[in-house]
């Protein structure tokens, strides 16, 4: 058996603790949520977590869903901030795997990854727990989880009607 592909970024202290109780409070409704992780240009170390809202955003027992507008939003705020997008996030009511619908609606772009937080109702705050895997050509691939590397983090929260500091 290979070892999985490192990942390409890391993730502050912080970050699994305050990812971990965002989906806590939504996965004790019973639903999914999620967001994105945004770091500096030229830079692996995230600096900003990124959650949904409330406008365009389905959150379900078994469905996450980002609109297209609420995406242009978190997308056009990182570009004007010189951010990139190394990651995506979202959590599922058990276990860590990708859904096929996470697999087929997923952002399919080279080289970017998504996270799926378990046990939505109590997740894990450790970031080894979930599972991690990058798009690479026409399929998702199983990955490390990223490296824990600093300690803040900026916490934000995006929908159809703009990007606020949370």
């Amino acid at each position: 058996m290979t070892t999985p592909p490192s990942s390409p970024f890391a993730l502050p202290t912080t970050a699994g603790h305050v990812i971990a109780e965002e989906v806590r409070q939504f996965g004790q409704r019973g639903v999914e949520t999620g967001g994105f992780l945004l770091a500096p240009r030229g830079h692996g170390t995230v600096t900003v977590v990124a959650f949904a809202g409330e406008a365009g955003i389905i959150r379900e027992r078994l469905l996450f869903q980002v609109s297209a507008l609420a995406l242009d939003q978190i997308f056009g705020f990182a570009d004007q901030r010189s951010y990139w997008v190394p990651a995506q996030f979202h959590s599922h009511a058990a276990g860590a795997f990708l859904s096929s619908t996470d697999q087929q609606l997923g952002l399919r772009v080279n080289g970017f990854t998504s996270a799926v937080i378990p046990r939505f109702a109590d997740p894990p705050a450790g970031v080894a727990a979930w599972g991690w895997w990058r798009f690479s050509s026409e399929d998702w691939t199983p990955c490390q989880s990223p490296q824990i590397e600093g300690d803040g983090v900026e916490i934000v929260t995006f929908d159809e009607e703009g990007v606020r500091a949370q």
